[in-house]
């Protein structure tokens, strides 16, 4: 009777909607284990034509999102900006369920899912997506490292805590070099699609503005999820910190801006911004909502001082960031033979569930572990004298 009172009690202190995350989650799964079984031409819409679809979007968005961890490390343990660690812990367990979910979708994506680890031991050097699967591979292992500590930590294991810290900063800087390794060079593997893809997208220097553009959607998802940790854990970073990572935001998103349009002159191909129909709209709408209004909000310090104000910056960076990846791998493609691609139902229950299950571990680690313990509590950054 006491051990089915203490689970009635444990799951009433869990939040309602973790239960519907769960189920979603269930869904999904299911339907991509029906996946496994079926094959890919019985489950999704992808072709010879377009090989990638929706999961490759949803991966390549998810890496750059998850941009926040590897630049939060270098901030803080590189650059010593020792201000902005309480952002680590959480920055760190989302980035490290991110790139877990990015695996997760690259198994199903898989036509031979059960060769998943031939890139292990039969290595084609020569392949960019080689490097890739190993970066983001070893990458994944280092964020776990990373996150150790909060996990020895709730065990009370005092002597493994100190060992895992005293190696933190070398990790951390073979896990920046890594991540910038894997961000740029999911860039490079949309160099040989260039009689595919638009000339307002396609560019040499795509693995560089990949691996920019996920700086700063790496620091708006830290503010999205800073900001909603208030509603489901009364938790959140201080307003200072908030403050400090906006005004990176227009450095990085001007210079990103700059190199954008300047290459676009370089290269006589500017006056494609408003003669190519709709891919002039899509491209527009990218700058225009995840870079330029977010330069300009970010700029104003009273902006950067406001909760909902950095939010509502924060949720253009990462429309714009899931704009563009979507545009360069699927909506800028130029169809074949008349064929296009929209994705089955199955393609987008399975990415419904993988989405879910991030947020339901997320949300389920942040109950039970000491994630958001360097934060501060709601009564505590509403007080006047903190702002």
């Amino acid at each position: 009777m006491l051990v089915i009172r203490r689970i009635n009690k444990e799951l009433r202190s869990i939040p309602f909607f973790v239960f519907i995350l769960g189920i979603l989650t269930i869904l999904g799964l299911s339907a991509g284990l029906y996946r496994l079984y079926a094959g890919l031409g019985a489950t999704t819409n992808m072709s010879k034509v377009f090989p990638w679809g929706i999961w490759i979007s949803f991966d390549l968005t998810t890496v750059a999102l998850s941009g926040g961890a590897f630049t939060l490390a270098a901030l803080v343990y590189v650059f010593h900006m020792h201000d902005l660690h309480p952002a680590t812990r959480p920055t760190v367990l989302f980035g490290l369920l991110g790139y877990g979910s990015v695996l997760v979708i690259l198994f199903f994506d898989l036509g031979r899912w059960d060769r998943f680890w031939h890139f292990l031991v039969y290595p084609n050097i020569n392949s960019a997506l080689f490097e890739v699967s190993w970066c983001i591979a070893i990458y994944s292992t280092i964020l776990f490292y990373e996150f150790s500590p909060v996990i020895v930590e709730r065990f009370g294991n005092q002597s493994l805590f100190d060992t895992i810290k005293k190696f933190t900063v070398p990790m951390v800087i073979a896990g920046v070099t890594l991540s910038s390794m894997h961000q740029s060079s999911l860039g490079t593997l949309f160099i040989v699609m260039s009689p595919r893809l638009h000339p307002l997208w396609y560019s040499m220097l795509l693995p560089v503005f990949f691996l920019l553009s996920s700086i700063p959607a790496g620091i708006a998802l830290i503010l999205i999820g800073s900001i909603t940790s208030d509603y489901l854990f009364g938790r959140t970073l201080s307003p200072r910190v908030i403050e400090k990572l906006g005004w990176l935001i227009p450095w990085v998103l001007g210079f990103y801006l700059a190199l954008k349009l300047g290459e676009l002159l370089v290269t006589e191909e500017l006056g494609l911004l408003f003669t190519s129909g709709i891919y002039s709209g899509l491209f527009l709408t990218e700058l225009v909502i995840g870079v330029i209004i977010p330069i300009i909000l970010f700029s104003i310090r009273e902006v950067r001082m406001s909760r909902m104000g950095s939010l509502i910056g924060a949720l253009l960076i990462a429309a714009g960031i899931v704009l563009n990846r979507f545009n360069a791998t699927w909506f800028a493609l130029k169809p074949l033979d008349g064929v296009i691609y929209t994705p089955s139902w199955m393609e987008v229950a399975l990415l419904m569930g993988v989405a879910a299950g991030v947020l339901l571990v997320f949300t389920l680690i942040s109950h039970y572990f000491p994630v958001f313990v360097e934060t501060v509590s709601t009564k505590k950054v509403l007080k006047p004298e903190e702002n």
